[in-house]
Protein backbone atom coordinates (compact mmCIF):
# COMPACT_ATOMS: atom_id res chain seq x y z
CA UNK A 1 0.00 0.00 0.00
CA UNK A 2 2.96 2.62 0.81
CA UNK A 3 4.65 2.17 -2.45
CA UNK A 4 1.29 2.40 -4.33
CA UNK A 5 0.77 5.70 -2.30
CA UNK A 6 4.74 6.42 -3.34
CA UNK A 7 4.01 6.25 -6.93
CA UNK A 8 1.12 7.90 -6.84
CA UNK A 9 1.89 10.74 -5.45
CA UNK A 10 5.54 10.56 -7.83
CA UNK A 11 3.15 10.77 -10.93
CA UNK A 12 0.80 13.67 -9.83
CA UNK A 13 4.11 15.51 -9.25
CA UNK A 14 5.50 14.85 -12.82
CA UNK A 15 2.10 16.08 -14.41
CA UNK A 16 2.39 19.10 -12.47
CA UNK A 17 5.79 19.63 -13.31
CA UNK A 18 4.52 18.82 -17.11
CA UNK A 19 1.73 21.87 -16.75
CA UNK A 20 4.05 24.19 -14.92
CA UNK A 21 6.41 24.14 -17.91
CA UNK A 22 4.02 26.68 -19.98
CA UNK A 23 2.33 27.84 -16.95
CA UNK A 24 5.47 29.40 -15.65
CA UNK A 25 6.72 30.48 -18.81
CA UNK A 26 6.59 34.44 -20.89
CA UNK A 27 3.86 33.23 -23.08
CA UNK A 28 1.87 32.37 -20.39
CA UNK A 29 1.84 35.37 -18.48
CA UNK A 30 1.25 37.00 -21.40
CA UNK A 31 -2.48 35.98 -21.39
CA UNK A 32 -4.92 38.13 -19.84
CA UNK A 33 -5.88 36.87 -16.51
CA UNK A 34 -8.80 34.83 -17.37
CA UNK A 35 -7.47 33.38 -19.97
CA UNK A 36 -4.67 32.53 -17.47
CA UNK A 37 -7.08 31.02 -15.01
CA UNK A 38 -8.70 28.61 -18.03
CA UNK A 39 -5.61 27.48 -19.64
CA UNK A 40 -4.41 26.29 -16.13
CA UNK A 41 -7.93 24.68 -14.97
CA UNK A 42 -7.77 22.70 -18.75
CA UNK A 43 -4.05 21.55 -17.81
CA UNK A 44 -4.04 21.20 -14.52
CA UNK A 45 -7.71 18.84 -14.89
CA UNK A 46 -7.72 15.13 -13.99
CA UNK A 47 -8.61 14.43 -17.71
CA UNK A 48 -5.90 16.82 -19.94
CA UNK A 49 -2.83 16.64 -17.54
CA UNK A 50 -1.94 13.08 -18.23
CA UNK A 51 -2.64 13.70 -21.89
CA UNK A 52 -0.41 17.06 -22.26
CA UNK A 53 2.23 15.27 -19.75
CA UNK A 54 3.06 13.08 -23.44
CA UNK A 55 4.05 16.41 -25.14
CA UNK A 56 6.79 18.29 -23.85
CA UNK A 57 7.00 21.74 -24.72
CA UNK A 58 3.36 22.13 -25.35
CA UNK A 59 1.43 26.10 -25.39
CA UNK A 60 -1.78 27.09 -25.30
CA UNK A 61 -4.42 30.27 -25.37
CA UNK A 62 -7.70 30.81 -24.67
CA UNK A 63 -10.85 33.00 -25.83
CA UNK A 64 -14.40 33.73 -23.96
CA UNK A 65 -16.73 31.33 -25.20
CA UNK A 66 -19.87 32.40 -23.01
CA UNK A 67 -19.84 34.16 -20.05
CA UNK A 68 -17.58 31.62 -18.06
CA UNK A 69 -17.10 29.42 -20.35
CA UNK A 70 -13.73 29.59 -22.24
CA UNK A 71 -12.40 27.73 -25.40
CA UNK A 72 -8.88 26.59 -24.19
CA UNK A 73 -6.43 25.52 -27.33
CA UNK A 74 -3.34 23.68 -27.12
CA UNK A 75 -0.23 23.41 -29.56
CA UNK A 76 2.87 21.68 -29.72
CA UNK A 77 4.60 24.28 -31.84
CA UNK A 78 3.00 24.90 -35.47
CA UNK A 79 0.75 20.96 -34.70
CA UNK A 80 -2.66 21.46 -32.64
CA UNK A 81 -3.34 19.50 -30.41
CA UNK A 82 -6.75 19.82 -29.28
CA UNK A 83 -8.96 21.59 -27.13
CA UNK A 84 -10.98 21.96 -23.92
CA UNK A 85 -14.16 23.86 -22.89
CA UNK A 86 -13.78 25.09 -19.16
CA UNK A 87 -16.85 26.91 -17.17
CA UNK A 88 -14.77 29.11 -15.20
CA UNK A 89 -17.26 29.91 -12.28
CA UNK A 90 -18.06 25.88 -11.61
CA UNK A 91 -14.30 25.24 -11.97
CA UNK A 92 -14.49 22.54 -14.06
CA UNK A 93 -13.56 21.06 -17.76
CA UNK A 94 -17.38 20.55 -19.92
CA UNK A 95 -15.85 19.13 -22.73
CA UNK A 96 -12.15 18.31 -24.22
CA UNK A 97 -11.11 17.12 -27.68
CA UNK A 98 -7.05 16.43 -26.83
CA UNK A 99 -6.26 12.62 -29.12
CA UNK A 100 -3.28 10.86 -27.94
CA UNK A 101 -1.09 8.00 -29.38
CA UNK A 102 -1.85 4.71 -27.46
CA UNK A 103 1.26 3.66 -24.90
CA UNK A 104 3.15 0.56 -25.70
CA UNK A 105 1.52 -0.93 -22.76
CA UNK A 106 -1.60 -0.05 -23.98
CA UNK A 107 -0.76 -1.12 -27.49
CA UNK A 108 -0.08 -4.57 -25.72
CA UNK A 109 -3.27 -4.95 -23.90
CA UNK A 110 -5.76 -3.92 -26.21
CA UNK A 111 -4.32 -5.63 -29.71
CA UNK A 112 -5.01 -9.35 -28.40
CA UNK A 113 -8.79 -8.19 -28.13
CA UNK A 114 -8.93 -6.35 -31.33
CA UNK A 115 -7.57 -10.10 -32.93
CA UNK A 116 -10.54 -11.84 -30.67
CA UNK A 117 -13.28 -9.61 -31.66
CA UNK A 118 -11.90 -9.95 -35.38
CA UNK A 119 -12.01 -13.70 -34.85
CA UNK A 120 -15.27 -13.86 -33.81
CA UNK A 121 -16.81 -12.13 -36.67
CA UNK A 122 -18.46 -14.13 -39.53
CA UNK A 123 -17.97 -11.87 -41.85
CA UNK A 124 -14.41 -11.25 -41.33
CA UNK A 125 -13.77 -14.84 -40.89
CA UNK A 126 -15.73 -15.75 -44.41
CA UNK A 127 -13.56 -13.10 -45.97
CA UNK A 128 -10.35 -14.11 -45.01
CA UNK A 129 -11.46 -17.76 -45.90
CA UNK A 130 -8.87 -19.80 -43.38
CA UNK A 131 -5.91 -18.45 -45.19
CA UNK A 132 -2.80 -17.49 -43.51
CA UNK A 133 -3.10 -13.53 -44.09
CA UNK A 134 -0.24 -10.52 -42.98
CA UNK A 135 -1.43 -8.17 -40.19
CA UNK A 136 -1.19 -4.68 -40.19
CA UNK A 137 -2.94 -2.85 -37.05
CA UNK A 138 -2.92 0.48 -36.60
CA UNK A 139 -4.51 3.44 -34.58
CA UNK A 140 -6.67 6.63 -35.59
CA UNK A 141 -6.12 9.14 -32.81
CA UNK A 142 -8.53 11.78 -34.43
CA UNK A 143 -11.30 9.12 -34.87
CA UNK A 144 -10.32 7.07 -31.64
CA UNK A 145 -10.45 4.07 -33.94
CA UNK A 146 -8.18 0.81 -34.39
CA UNK A 147 -7.74 -0.82 -37.43
CA UNK A 148 -6.74 -3.94 -38.42
CA UNK A 149 -5.65 -4.57 -42.22
CA UNK A 150 -5.17 -8.32 -43.51
CA UNK A 151 -2.98 -8.74 -47.00
CA UNK A 152 -2.36 -11.24 -48.92
CA UNK A 153 -0.93 -11.02 -52.29
CA UNK A 154 -3.02 -8.35 -53.93
CA UNK A 155 -6.06 -8.52 -51.85
CA UNK A 156 -6.96 -6.66 -48.77
CA UNK A 157 -9.59 -6.81 -45.78
CA UNK A 158 -9.81 -3.76 -43.45
CA UNK A 159 -11.63 -4.48 -40.22
CA UNK A 160 -12.57 -1.15 -38.05
CA UNK A 161 -13.00 -1.18 -34.51
CA UNK A 162 -15.34 0.66 -31.95
CA UNK A 163 -15.52 0.92 -28.40
CA UNK A 164 -18.76 0.75 -25.80
CA UNK A 165 -17.97 0.93 -22.60
CA UNK A 166 -14.43 -0.49 -22.74
CA UNK A 167 -15.47 -3.22 -25.10
CA UNK A 168 -14.26 -3.48 -28.58
CA UNK A 169 -16.88 -4.48 -31.34
CA UNK A 170 -16.40 -4.90 -35.11
CA UNK A 171 -18.08 -1.28 -36.51
CA UNK A 172 -17.64 -1.87 -40.14
CA UNK A 173 -15.88 -4.21 -42.79
CA UNK A 174 -14.03 -2.42 -45.61
CA UNK A 175 -11.85 -2.89 -48.79
CA UNK A 176 -8.46 -0.94 -48.21
CA UNK A 177 -7.67 -1.13 -52.02
CA UNK A 178 -10.99 0.08 -52.74
CA UNK A 179 -10.23 3.23 -50.43
CA UNK A 180 -7.02 4.44 -51.55
CA UNK A 181 -8.24 4.13 -55.32
CA UNK A 182 -11.02 6.67 -54.16
CA UNK A 183 -8.31 8.52 -51.89
CA UNK A 184 -6.44 8.72 -55.23
CA UNK A 185 -9.24 9.75 -57.30
CA UNK A 186 -10.57 12.01 -55.16
CA UNK A 187 -6.48 13.95 -54.62
CA UNK A 188 -6.64 14.51 -58.62
CA UNK A 189 -10.05 15.60 -58.36
CA UNK A 190 -8.96 18.86 -56.01
CA UNK A 191 -5.69 18.82 -57.96
CA UNK A 192 -7.40 19.38 -61.16
CA UNK A 193 -10.09 22.18 -59.87
CA UNK A 194 -7.40 23.96 -58.13
CA UNK A 195 -5.02 23.95 -61.15
CA UNK A 196 -8.44 25.13 -63.52
CA UNK A 197 -9.14 27.73 -61.11
CA UNK A 198 -5.46 29.14 -61.06
CA UNK A 199 -6.21 29.95 -64.72
CA UNK A 200 -6.32 34.00 -65.95
CA UNK A 201 -9.37 33.34 -68.26
CA UNK A 202 -11.35 31.44 -65.36
CA UNK A 203 -10.47 34.22 -63.08
CA UNK A 204 -11.86 37.03 -65.13
CA UNK A 205 -15.13 34.87 -66.40
CA UNK A 206 -16.15 34.46 -62.92
CA UNK A 207 -15.46 37.68 -61.69
CA UNK A 208 -19.35 38.39 -62.03
CA UNK A 209 -20.69 35.89 -60.02
CA UNK A 210 -20.43 35.67 -56.16
CA UNK A 211 -22.07 31.92 -55.89
CA UNK A 212 -20.49 29.52 -58.28
CA UNK A 213 -19.83 25.97 -57.79
CA UNK A 214 -16.77 23.79 -59.20
CA UNK A 215 -17.06 20.10 -60.74
CA UNK A 216 -14.37 18.19 -62.12
CA UNK A 217 -14.86 14.60 -64.33
CA UNK A 218 -11.90 12.24 -65.37
CA UNK A 219 -11.34 12.47 -69.27
CA UNK A 220 -8.79 8.98 -69.09
CA UNK A 221 -8.81 5.91 -66.30
CA UNK A 222 -5.39 6.88 -65.01
CA UNK A 223 -6.95 10.30 -63.80
CA UNK A 224 -4.28 11.76 -65.71
CA UNK A 225 -6.77 14.36 -67.51
CA UNK A 226 -9.76 16.13 -66.20
CA UNK A 227 -12.94 18.82 -67.31
CA UNK A 228 -12.90 21.24 -64.62
CA UNK A 229 -16.83 23.04 -65.13
CA UNK A 230 -17.32 26.15 -63.14
CA UNK A 231 -20.81 26.77 -63.22
CA UNK A 232 -24.35 28.48 -61.69
CA UNK A 233 -27.47 26.70 -61.39
CA UNK A 234 -28.62 27.76 -64.75
CA UNK A 235 -25.56 27.56 -66.59
CA UNK A 236 -21.95 26.22 -67.07
CA UNK A 237 -19.70 29.91 -66.96
CA UNK A 238 -16.74 28.55 -68.50
CA UNK A 239 -15.06 24.83 -68.44
CA UNK A 240 -11.23 23.82 -68.60
CA UNK A 241 -9.18 20.87 -69.73
CA UNK A 242 -6.22 20.11 -66.97
CA UNK A 243 -3.68 17.62 -67.40
CA UNK A 244 -2.58 16.71 -63.93
CA UNK A 245 -0.07 14.81 -64.39
CA UNK A 246 1.75 17.84 -66.29
CA UNK A 247 -0.25 20.24 -63.96
CA UNK A 248 -1.30 22.48 -66.95
CA UNK A 249 -4.19 23.54 -68.57
CA UNK A 250 -4.98 22.13 -72.18
CA UNK A 251 -7.73 24.00 -72.95
CA UNK A 252 -10.00 26.56 -71.68
CA UNK A 253 -13.67 27.26 -73.40
CA UNK A 254 -16.36 29.99 -72.49
CA UNK A 255 -19.81 28.66 -73.61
Amino acid sequence: MKQVKVWTVFLALLLALGAGSFLSSPAFRQLEPEAQRAVALAARSREIAPRLARYPGWSAGAEREDGPVWHVEFQLGEEWLGEAYVDLEAREVREFNLPVEPTPEERARIVPQLRKRAAADPEVQALLGGLDWDEEITYDKWEDAWIVYYWRGEDGVGVRFGRDKGRFYVEGVFDPLALEAEQARRHAQDRAIQLAYEVPEVGRALEPYDAWKAYAEPETHDLARWTVSFAVPDRTIVSVRIDVTRGEALEVEVP
